[in-house]
């Protein structure tokens, strides 16, 4: 007899693709034994203890049943076929297994076998797999995973022993790339009372990945927040996309950040944007949460479930007069101000209660406080307050004879905020099992320490801020590019087999609207400049030998008349950098100097996985140096590339530090927007570098004195 299946949640949640994998009508364990204990036998039992709300077989070795379960033999000896399948047999067995499913016209696959591209890239087998997968319209996740749980549906697809009534529905769904960190995950957020919705371990990738899964998330009308754990993206421009159109927090734990090895950059837009900075700014851009540790997590998890923190202000409210200077060091840390309370807010807290020891200030001291009653009635009438945007309560106690009284305490605070909508964090001092019963076991977030419960408001508040910029961004404005001459300077490199040369660079995002200085070439064996160009100029070595100019003495600036040009070439010919023989001389490049200013820089590259970005910052020769820059993912908006700016510590220096003026923004952030467009519409630019982009006081433009562009030009070697 067939277990009875809800169809009333069927018919109400399958509404998508990939539902299957959450809400399976039927499921079949393949690699089950009815006489030893193994995996495949845990993974059937568990779902018959909870209660999978579905028809439920094994496949394995032997027939017969386990704990009422049918187990049979073959695939083909199921009485039905099943919606989902989990495959847990040896790595080798699994092409069979899949092709036994493919005739049994199983679509939905779950390989939590080990053995694959986990232990060898260039693997066989995956590559056999999703061939039978292809060839028959199957979905995968998988290999080396644990499947996917969805508490709705009493689903538990990871091979643990969970006991019946233990897990409850909540509203965070969880996608992670390993297997043993989402299990870590599971408990974490159990332990601090986040029950979730869905879990998804990816694996391999093989087939379906994370944004497969995030897409899936986000439309889900049970999942209200998203955490996430990665280790690299498969495709981090449909990632980034997809988390662009989120209306749902993302929380993603990013591990990998720092690569043992990395090839020489040719660039200075290469040097400073390494993978992990490409996906940071990706993250930054779409107001997703990034965190890199476990701690971390919980506590952006835990500022999701406070009300949302609009403001800088704040309110300190602490039973200790140490804990409260600690939170004061946090608070400024974080850029966080303490208002002066109000005389007639003063007034009535001494109505409530008052002591000749403790002046009344913020942070308000409650020391001698003992009436929880009277720390209510303190909150609230903190909460009423115009001039803060949150509160930060450090509630320190006695559990022997407090830990009634503070559950009750908690109670009136989750209770305030509801009515307020304003956040309150409370920082719980006390014992460790107290706190951590509290945090398992109450409704209402709490934090361990003072810097917990600040990091935890000023994660609120950068989320809040995020999402503004983000859904305010604009739309990208279309530049108009003259194609024909960039594809005129690729077709000549081309030929060449060479990159191009800082004239052909300039010309190139002089086709953008990105204007340079006015410039003449002359040839290699030329002492003078052609009429048309005004002292005083600089003059540059071109060299398909020489990427950085400056390191081998090839560039002489503010030359003064046509004497001194002669004697800058031949200082150049006679440099040692180029006098031994090994950097061939193409010309010189001879350019009117610029009117001095401030030296900045803009770059674009195309990224592996996230595909065209666009990088401003400090420039000049110190770049690499102090590295102060910003990336985003191309195409930007005006108001991208200015916050942009915004972000650099220099932006002081743009916006006019002590007496200077403030610099043309404008200019720089339209230089920004066609660099990003530049790297967006022309498909074959590897790498751009504006270094340095001199900037002029507000109204004066920018001066374009320097370019290198890096161009695929494999598909033209042949022209």
């Amino acid at each position: 007899m067939k277990p009875a299946i809800d169809t009333e949640i069927t018919k109400t949640l399958k509404k998508h693709y990939l539902d299957p994998f959450f809400y399976p009508e039927s499921m079949v364990v393949i690699g089950v034994s009815i006489k030893r204990l193994n995996l495949g036998q845990i993974i059937l039992a568990t779902n018959h203890r909870i209660g999978y709300k579905g028809r439920l077989y094994g496949v394995g070795k032997d027939a017969g049943e386990h704990e009422g379960v049918p187990v049979f033999k073959d695939v083909a000896d199921l009485p039905e076929t099943p919606e989902v399948a989990i495959i847990i047999t040896p790595a080798g067995t699994v092409p069979d297994v899949m092709r036994s499913c493919a005739r049994k016209g199983i679509k939905y696959i779950v390989i939590e076998s080990g053995g694959f591209s986990e232990y060898s890239r260039d693997n066989a087998l995956e590559k056999e797999v999703l061939s039978i997968a292809r060839e028959n319209d199957m979905r995968i996740i998988g290999p080396n995973c644990i499947g996917t749980i969805s508490t709705e549906h009493n689903l538990m697809m990871p091979f643990a022993v969970v006991k019946p009534g233990s897990v409850k529905i909540g509203p965070v769904s969880i996608i992670t790339q390993s297997g043993g960190v989402g299990d870590s995950l599971l408990r974490i957020v159990r332990e601090n009372n986040l029950f979730f919705n869905k879990f998804i371990a990816v694996g391999n990738k093989l087939d379906l990945d994370e944004v497969d899964f995030l897409e899936y998330l986000i439309q889900d009308e049970s999942t209200k927040s998203i955490i996430m754990y990665l280790e690299g993206f498969s495709r981090g421009r449909a990632f980034f996309e997809a988390a662009m159109r989120s209306p749902k927090p993302i929380i993603v734990f990013k591990s990998n950040r720092y690569p043992m090895t990395a090839k020489m950059a040719q660039s200075h837009t290469a040097a400073l944007s390494s993978n992990d900075d490409v996906a940071d700014a990706a993250m930054r851009q779409a107001a997703m949460i990034r965190v890199n540790s476990e701690d971390e997590l919980v506590v952006a998890a835990k500022s999701l479930k406070l009300a949302q923190l609009r403001g800088t202000r704040l309110a300190v409210l602490s039973r200790s007069g140490g804990h409260a200077v600690i939170t004061v060091d946090a608070c400024a840390e974080h850029g966080f101000e303490l208002i002066e309370f109000p005389a007639e807010y003063l007034e009535k807290i001494r109505s409530i209660y008052n002591t000749r020891v403790i002046a009344h200030q913020n942070p308000l001291d409650l020391g001698e406080i003992f009436d929880y009653t009277i720390f209510t009635k303190i909150l609230e009438e903190t909460l009423k307050l115009d001039g803060i945007d949150g509160i930060i309560f450090n509630h320190l106690y006695q559990p022997h004879y407090e830990a009634e009284m503070s559950r009750t305490f908690l109670n009136g605070v989750k209770d305030l905020v509801e009515q307020y909508r304003m956040p309150v964090a409370v920082t719980l001092i006390s014992d460790a099992l107290e706190v951590a019963d509290i945090s398992m076991n109450h409704p209402y977030p709490t934090f361990s320490t003072a810097l917990q419960s600040v990091s935890a408001l000023r994660g609120s508040l950068d989320y809040y801020e995020a999402r503004k910029r983000r859904d305010g961004r604009g739309d990208p404005v279309e530049l108009d590019i003259d194609r024909a001459a960039i594809d005129g300077v690729r077709d000549l490199c081309g030929r060449e087999k060479r990159a191009p040369f800082t004239h052909e660079a300039l010309s190139i995002c002089g086709a953008a609207g990105i204007i340079p200085v006015r410039s003449a070439v002359i040839p290699p064996d030329a002492m003078t400049a052609p009429e048309g160009i005004t002292y005083p100029v600089a003059v540059k070595l071109l060299s398909r030998d020489a990427s950085h100019k400056t390191d081998v003495g090839g560039v002489k600036l503010n030359i003064a008349s046509e004497g001194e040009l002669r004697g800058a070439i031949e200082s150049i010919r006679q440099s040692p950098g180029v006098k031994k023989g090994s950097i061939a001389i193409d010309g010189f490049l001879v350019q009117e100097m610029a009117p001095k200013g401030e030296e900045f820089f803009v770059g674009g590259r195309r990224d592996a996985a996230f595909g065209p970005i666009v990088m401003a910052g400090l420039g000049g020769i110190f770049i690499e140096l102090f590295k102060d820059r910003a990336i985003r993912i191309a195409p930007v908006t005006e108001r991208e590339a200015r916050n942009m700016l915004e972000q650099l510590k220099a932006f002081p220096l743009l916006a006019g530090y002590r007496g200077r003026p403030p610099l043309d923004v404008d200019a720089l952030v339209d230089s920004i927007c066609r660099v990003s467009w530049l790297m967006t519409g022309v498909d074959y630019i590897e790498e751009i570098d504006l270094n340095p982009i001199i900037i002029h006081p507000e109204g004066k433009g920018v001066s374009i004195v320097d370019a290198r562009v890096f161009l695929n030009i494999q598909e033209n070697s042949s022209s």
